[in-house]
């Protein structure tokens, strides 16, 4: 075979090198920019993302706002929830002009928050779980070498815009307190975000009516407006028993399968795989009985980050709900807080970690993946906020007691009612008074669900 002249073999060699010059373009563009995972870019009703929720080895930023409440100067309000780009850039500013306050005066009992100057803007961070102030101060790297309060639970951020801008928190038990007065440069860094943010995404509120219903609101309590929410459609992605077999088996064969009517299990004898029909993963492994503490909520997460990891990783929109210590065990309860044009939220415990006295995971369990909601031309018709109050009451009799701090509207997932049906999300209403949440589903039917309560 005749080899090819010099000439003809640098002709070759360009063709090649234009050819994987090429392909590297192309495979660029499609990590960069793929197709729509949820119909045609020009479908006219948007979903709740333009790809699945990413899913990486490191832990997600579990003390974000599950919600961050923006009030206008002239009055305009808007909820940023997590998930939607409005809400990541706004959280951002935030946690910039929020981070390093010097509060060494600060953390001081006050009678009620000042909702603001007339005609001045607020900021309202409602966290996903009740910490010390102590501890906030520490994950805001406050300068705080003598904190007052510290141990006080706070679940609020009020942050102030007006003439003398300032920040202050709130907690389950009804204290309110003073934290610190803010920079000048931040303050007017954030009157002009509110400023700029998109005026479609500032909808009607409106206070409570709550004549005889023998329910209290927190001051300032407002409430979204509005009639009809579209209905939803959930996409999620079930786990595979074999392919999550690997990231829990050190040792493939003596693992064995049992079958039960209504899940797919593996086990060595000494771990527990498990799948239900619903797709919720549980995984469980035996574990000393010997009595000791379990551990402070530092060092549970420092196991947990690592255990799931290596198995898995991390959901990028879950958030730390609840942290208890019982009998040894320190157990982890996230929820999963994600949206776009709509919110959509689980309810907690939809993924859970519980760590032993040994720094060791010995209970996991998480729900499947969220991978598309998308939103329909149907609307559905809402009861009024009124009524779903008055149809949790004798389920939360604590709502006749307690003030209501918090009413919002979101999309809670919904496991499958039955074999063979697909997960859901309707509009629901959640209510938070002291530490206390209810979720009363907010679809006007002839017969409404039965409300939900979690204390």
């Amino acid at each position: 075979m005749t080899k090819p002249s010099g000439r003809a073999r640098e002709v070759l060699l360009d063709l090649l090198l234009a050819a994987l010059v090429l392909t590297s373009v192309v495979l660029t563009v499609r990590v960069w920019y793929p197709e729509p995972l949820f119909g045609d870019s020009d479908t006219t009703e948007p979903s709740l993302q333009q790809q699945p929720v990413p899913i990486v080895r490191e832990m997600p930023e579990i003390f974000r706002p599950e919600r961050i409440v923006v009030a206008r100067a002239d009055g305009g309000r808007a909820e940023l929830h997590a998930g939607s780009p409005t809400y990541s850039t706004s959280w951002q500013r935030i946690r910039k002009a929020l981070t390093g306050l010097d509060v060494r005066g600060g953390a001081t009992l006050i009678d009620q928050v000042p909702r603001g100057d007339a005609g001045a803007p607020s900021l309202e961070l409602f966290l996903p779980t009740a910490l010390q102030v102590g501890q906030w101060a520490d994950l805001l790297q406050w300068q705080a070498p003598f904190l007052r309060n510290g141990s006080m639970l706070v679940d609020r951020v009020i942050v102030t815009l007006g003439e003398r801008p300032a920040v202050y928190l709130s907690g389950p038990l009804g204290f309110e307190l003073y934290l610190a007065d803010l920079p000048e440069d931040q303050r007017a860094a954030l009157v002009a975000h509110v400023e700029r943010l998109d005026p479609t995404l500032f909808g009607p509120y409106r206070e409570l009516v709550l004549d005889g219903l023998q329910v209290t609101a927190a001051p300032g309590l407002m409430v979204p407006d509005v009639k009809a929410w579209p209905a939803a459609e959930v996409t999620v992605l079930m786990p595979d028993l074999w392919e999550e077999e690997a990231r829990y088996f050190p040792d493939l064969s003596v693992v064995r399968q049992i079958d039960e009517q209504d899940a797919r299990s593996l086990t060595d004898g000494r771990r527990l795989l498990r799948i239900t029909g619903a797709g919720v993963l549980q995984y469980r492994t035996a574990e000393g009985s010997a009595p000791a503490a379990s551990p402070e909520l530092e060092q549970a997460l420092e196991a947990a980050g690592q255990w799931v990891g290596s198995r898995g990783g991390w959901p990028q929109d879950v958030v730390l709900h609840r942290y208890e210590r019982d009998a040894g065990v320190g157990r982890l309860a996230f929820e999963v807080h994600t949206g776009g044009r709509y919110p959509v939220q689980s309810l907690p415990g939809a993924m859970q970690v519980h760590v032993s006295a040994a720094a060791r995971v010995v209970y996991f369990e998480r729900t499947p993946t969220v991978a598309n909601v998308t939103f329909e031309e149907a609307l559905l018709p809402l009861v009024p906020p009124e009524d779903a109050l008055a149809h949790a009451l004798p389920a939360a009799p604590l709502l006749s007691s307690e003030p209501v701090r918090a009413m919002y509207l979101t999309y809670l997932l919904r496991p499958p009612a039955g074999a063979g049906e697909p997960w859901t999300a309707e509009p629901t209403w959640v209510i938070q008074a002291g530490s206390t949440e209810v979720y009363v589903n907010a679809v006007a039917r002839e017969f409404p669900l039965p409300p939900k309560v979690l204390h």
